[in-house]
């Protein structure tokens, strides 16, 4: 059977199409994103008509794909911005209207299916224990087992991400360094609260910012999963590009190798973040996963219930 997942994210929107070849296992056969910033002025609540048009442009080509590949099941979540906003009722309705079913998930459930793309993963499925990061425009995702494989899930929602983030503090361009200590201590507050214990935890990374903090780490200019699932970043590599991404301006930072232009002005804010996540954690490394929320969709939705 041939499936697809769709991940509306407050950034970016995703699509991944696969053939289900039993046994909850999947082959994926096209997987492209859409940059719309769903998410853009989120603090007032509301999404904007520009930002609701845009997605859901995007929406009709990924339908349009969908169609053009015999898909023959689809699902939709939609995350931070969808769910915050008090005009998301809105937004199902027109997305309805283009043959797309769009769930807005809680915090909760977001974590869980980030959690459930990992853990599902040959590369991390026999690790002790595992931490999933999952920075998104408008939220981050913690989701850890606080003891061995398998035991019991501990996770927690941050109504902060790269947009966010950005938006409340990293106002200039370049952004000052009174506003990169104010961002830095932004994301401090909000992991107060945050504190893992797990023998051999090893982190995971999905979503955006990892992944492009990875391509520019490890020159790789079209971002290609292929070669970045799986990667490891250290703490080290995250602060020697927060230090050079806060001395450059938008515009020089989309001329970064390894980059998404369109990830240029919020890719500073996601990794302040990161940064922040793995020092409460006290882990110095974080691996990066290629294979995020729409995957956890494709598992869930589709897969077996093993």
């Amino acid at each position: 059977m041939r499936v697809a997942a769709i991940d509306v994210g407050s950034n970016t929107v995703k699509l991944i199409v696969a053939d289900s070849v039993g046994d909850g296992v999947f082959q994926p056969v096209l997987e492209t994103a859409a940059t719309t910033r769903l998410g853009e002025g989120i603090h007032a609540k509301r999404l904007r008509e520009a930002a609701i048009r845009r997605t859901l442009d995007a929406l009709r080509s990924f339908v349009a794909t969908c169609r053009d590949h015999g898909v023959e099941r689809l699902a939709a979540v939609g995350t931070s911005a969808l769910r915050d906003a008090a005009n998301r009722q809105e937004f199902v309705e027109r997305a309805r209207a283009l043959g797309v079913e769009v769930e807005p998930i809680a915090g909760e459930e977001e974590a869980r299916l980030s959690f459930q793309a990992v853990r599902r993963d040959p590369r991390w499925s026999g690790a002790a224990s595992v931490m999933v990061v999952d920075i998104g425009g408008g939220s981050t995702e913690i989701v850890w087992e606080e003891t061995a494989a398998g035991g019991s899930l501990r996770w927690m929602s941050l109504p902060l991400g790269g947009v966010r983030l950005t938006e409340a503090a990293l106002r200039s361009d370049p952004p000052t360094i009174l506003q990169m200590a104010e961002a830095n201590e932004t994301a401090e507050r909000a992991l107060q609260v945050f504190r893992p214990h797990a023998p051999n935890l090893m982190a995971v990374g999905v979503g955006g910012t990892v992944v492009n903090l990875a391509a520019v780490r490890h020159g790789v200019a079209d971002r290609d999963p292929e070669r970045l699932h799986g990667v490891r970043l250290t703490s080290d590599d995250i602060e020697a590009q927060i230090g050079m991404f806060g001395g450059m301006t938008v515009a020089e930072r989309q001329t970064v190798p390894g980059l998404d232009p369109a990830r240029a002005d919020i890719i500073l804010g996601g990794a302040i973040i990161l940064s922040q996540v793995l020092h409460v954690a006290g882990l110095d490394a974080i691996d990066v996963s290629c294979r995020g929320l729409r995957w956890g969709v494709l598992y869930d939705r589709f897969g077996s219930t093993r």
